[in-house]
């Protein structure tokens, strides 16, 4: 396979290559099987560097002329969604270009990440599951729940005609103090619904956000996520209307959207092992199968 590292940096000040790539080590040791099967044949950086600068640096241009199979980019924090206009701008193949972060979740195939990114998934979800998914595959945020979270029985019963729902207004109700980020977020209303925003610092954002991106949910492709320790909470959600839905609990189950996960492996917290999931470092099921098909594959 030849591999071009492109290395992103968050800013022309930023010098900290270690932090930048330090997930390269990992992400090339996930790609390297066989061993030897990696040919790096070009590094590019998006800012030039004139400090410090890396060897064997090639101008970014100069990619159009070479034969590449997969460019990895790397760098801290890094969005794809600007890094892949610059691609197509330059005439190069985009779905070439795939974050070293992704290729750590378990299963990962470039053919796989091809069809997710041409699938245009929207994910609904209780919690933070949409948005750690969009971000580590760094996928197109097609959803509004991303950074906010609400409860169960909310969640349940706003599935059922969450498409209606979202055509009605989103109302703010008030500000409340995160603790644990020291910030304030804002909580709103949907249709009966209680959103906790508690990713974002201000109303206008969240309200913004959430209008721009209930626009693009593709109700084609929907899959919807949750969690819970309740048998019978589970029982309800397996009869939602959706072919592609994953209730991730901490008990074995033979319903179909039931995903069961161990606590144990996350200090006994739930939400955390749930998530872990989406980021591959719970490796219980095969997250590739349950984003493009809603299969329950254990790894």
């Amino acid at each position: 396979m030849n591999v071009v590292i492109w290395v992103q940096y968050d800013t022309v000040a930023t010098q900290d290559k270690v932090k930048g790539q330090s997930l390269l080590k990992p992400a090339f040791a996930a790609l390297d099987k066989p061993k030897g099967a990696i040919n790096i044949v070009g590094i590019v950086e998006s800012v030039s560097m004139p400090i410090n600068r890396l060897p064997n640096v090639i101008d970014k241009k100069d990619l159009a002329s070479i034969d590449f199979d997969l460019v990895l980019v790397t760098g801290h924090d890094v969005d794809l969604a600007p890094i892949l206009k610059e691609a197509e701008e330059l005439g190069l193949d985009t779905d070439k270009f795939v974050l070293d972060r992704t290729v750590l979740i378990p299963g990962f195939t470039l053919e796989k990440y091809k069809e997710l990114r041409h699938s245009d998934l929207s994910i609904l979800s209780m919690g933070w599951w949409a948005g750690i998914a969009y971000h580590k595959l760094g996928l197109p945020e097609l959803s509004p729940t991303i950074g906010m979270y609400t409860y169960e029985e909310s969640f349940i019963n706003f599935l059922p005609e969450a498409r209606w729902h979202l055509k009605k207004d989103l109302h703010f109700e008030r500000t409340e103090y995160n603790h644990d980020l020291g910030t304030h977020y804002p909580i709103f209303w949907n249709d009966g619904t209680q959103w906790f925003m508690n990713g974002y610092t201000n109303d206008a954002d969240a309200f913004e956000l959430w209008n721009a991106r209930k626009n693009k949910i593709n109700w084609s492709n929907v899959l919807v996520t949750m969690h819970t320790s309740s048998p019978a909470v589970l029982e309800r959600f397996n009869c939602l209307p959706y072919a592609k839905k994953a209730c991730f609990v901490p008990f074995e189950t033979d319903l179909e959207s039931g995903f069961y996960v161990d606590p144990k492996l996350c200090g006994g917290n739930l939400l955390q092992a749930a998530e872990g999931i989406a980021t591959g470092d719970v490796a219980a099921y095969d997250v590739w199968d349950l984003l493009l098909y809603g299969k329950k594959t254990r790894i």
